[in-house]
């Protein structure tokens, strides 16, 4: 085992997202999910100047990556005051902002006590939307079509 990492949620991997994602997309997410680790929270407010002191991207791939992963689903983001982002982390699987609060752990569940669609698709259809909305940070997901996926 190595002693210090990070992950990345293998299904970005195995479903073939990460071999059709741009460098910039890639470079966004993996500082986004080293922040997340170390900060321990999957909301995170940071300016472009932050990411791209950090990562080395233009300013114009930046924001185009950030659409890109709102797209594919893997962030949801709202623009704040000073050119300052709020990003959310979502799973791979629902498309969605992982329920309850940020700064608590998402309790892990095996593979075998997962939901299976049989396929590596996510097992909530229409999710999608939620990938690029703004607003889907401050909205239950009922509001996207998602009825009761996140009642306890």
């Amino acid at each position: 085992m190595i002693d210090t990492f990070f992950g990345i949620h293998p299904h970005v991997i195995r479903s073939g997202l990460w071999a059709n994602m741009r460098p910039g997309e890639k470079d966004l997410y993996v500082y986004l999910m080293e922040e997340s680790e170390r900060y321990r929270t999957r909301e995170l407010r940071r300016t472009d100047a932050e990411i791209q002191a950090a990562v080395g991207t233009a300013p114009r791939t930046l924001c185009d990556a950030r659409k890109r992963l709102a797209e594919h689903g893997l962030i949801v983001y709202r623009r704040g005051s000073g050119n300052k982002y709020t990003y959310v982390i979502c799973d791979p699987l629902t498309r969605a902002p992982y329920p309850g609060d940020a700064d608590k752990p998402v309790p892990y569940r095996k593979r075998s006590e997962e939901p299976s669609n049989g396929s590596n698709e996510p097992s909530v259809g229409g999710a999608a939307s939620i990938g690029y909305c703004a607003e889907a940070v401050k909205q239950r997901p009922e509001a996207h079509g998602l009825p009761g996926v996140f009642d306890n």
